[in-house]
Parts: C-alpha cells; structure tokens; sequence
C-alpha cells in the first residue's frame, strides 16, 4: 500500500512534544519509519507563531521531491499577509498545489465577509484548502455555512475528532462533490467500511497529523480495513494525488 499523507507537519512548536520533527531530515526518517511514501507538509510555526514566517520555513522542503509543500492564507484584511494576487502569485512560482488556514488560531471568519475574494479563486482554480474542523468558529455550523457559500470549493476537513461525526459530514458528501475529508482521527470501530459501502471511497484521504498524533494506528485501521484493495489505495494515495492533479494554476 503506497501512502500519501495528506496532514504532515514539521518544525519546532511552542509547546514541545515527545517526538518533535524539527527538520525536513527528521520528518523524513519518520515517514521511513512508519511507511509512508509522500507527504502534503505544512511548518508549525504557521498556527504557532505566524503564517507568513511558517510559509517562509517551508523552503526547507526544496530538494526533498517526496515533501509537497502547503501554503497557510489568511485574509488581507489587516495587511499582513498576501493580497489576492501575490497569493497565486507565489504559489504558481512555487509550484504549491495546495493551502492551509487556521482561522480560529488567527482570529478571523472564514466566510464570505472576511475571505470572498479568496475562497473564489481557489474555487475557480481547484486548489485544495485543507481546514481542521477545531479551527472553525462554530465548528461545524461553520463548516455547513463555508460550503452552502462556496459549493465549488475544494475542502479537505481534517482533525474531525475521535468520536464518529457521520451525522455531520455525511450530508456535505453527499450534497458538495468537492468536499472530502482527511483520516485522522477517524477511530470509531467499522467506521471507513461504513463510509465507503454508503459513499464511495473517492472522498477519503489519508492524514496522519504528524507529529501531534503517530500514524501507526491509521495505517494499521486502514491497512486492515474490510474494503477492496482498490478504494483502500486510493484512500492511502491516489485521492490526493488526483486532486493535487487537478490544480489549474
């Protein structure tokens, strides 16, 4: 099973955790160790400290083929980020197919008032957005609002906590066909059968959260999954390596 990891994070955070991966080399070793063949990274310092000094960090990351970068945005509103146009800018400079944001930590909306011009261009050009549900104001009144506003956004919820929120999400899969979700934390017994016998395996993608959670338990719960081997790799790999694919920067 080839694994691309979609929630990855290195750097040394504010607060230290047992297995901190400070550099590129230590995140690497650590995919080595558990398996894992690629990665969609993103620095600590973008929701510890700021996310223009965590975007700057990520440059440690070219020369590293297996390491995909991500962008952390936040709305132009107070000047301290990229306008519109810097933004895709940057990113098609760059060559980064797909952005962060963490708008509880950065004290903003995610909505159509604070991000419109944002959250419409990366609508229009398909760049994944990948949110933790605990980042939303309201959680998830604010994820169902972010996609009734921006049907056509690429949304990728992550960190949707241990206990199953099918009731939530099962509705947005159903009714946004660019909403998915990431695997970490998705530890109810039966749960990843479940979803890809009622709706497919297309919307699945695997996230670890390195370092904050260790990827031996998803790998171990998709691994040994009752699903075909088909959805099985495209939950570990292929989902996100098709949306990264659809990009039109």
């Amino acid at each position: 099973m080839r694994i691309f990891d979609c929630d990855a994070a290195f750097g040394r955070g504010t607060t230290p955790l047992p297995g901190e991966l400070e550099t590129a080399e230590a995140l690497i070793a650590e995919l080595d160790h558990c398996g894992i063949e690629q990665a969609l990274v993103w620095h600590r310092d973008a929701r510890e400290r700021s996310a223009g000094q965590g975007n700057a960090r990520m440059a440690a990351l070219k020369g590293h083929p297996r390491l995909h970068r991500s962008c952390t945005v936040m709305p132009y509103t107070s000047r301290e980020t990229f306008t519109e146009a810097e933004l895709f800018e940057y990113i098609q400079m760059e060559d980064i197919r797909a952005v962060r944001a963490f708008p509880l930590t950065h004290c903003y909306l995610l909505d159509t008032i604070s991000c419109g011009d944002l959250l419409g261009l990366l609508s229009a050009y398909r760049v994944p957005l990948l949110v933790p549900l605990g980042e939303f104001h309201n959680q998830w009144q604010g994820v169902y609002n972010l996609m009734r506003d921006f049907p056509h956004l690429t949304l990728v919820l992550t960190e949707t906590g241990c206990w199953g929120q099918d009731r939530y999400f099962r509705p947005l899969v159903r009714n946004f066909p660019r909403f998915f979700l990431s695997t970490n934390r998705f530890e109810t017994a039966g749960q990843l059968k479940s979803f890809v016998n009622d709706l497919g395996h297309e919307r699945l993608l695997f996230g670890s959260g390195l370092p904050f959670n260790n990827p031996g338990g998803y790998i171990s719960l998709l691994a040994r999954a009752d699903i075909s081997d088909e959805a099985r790799q495209a939950i570990a790999s292929d989902n996100l390596a098709y949306l990264l694919g659809e990009v039109a920067l």
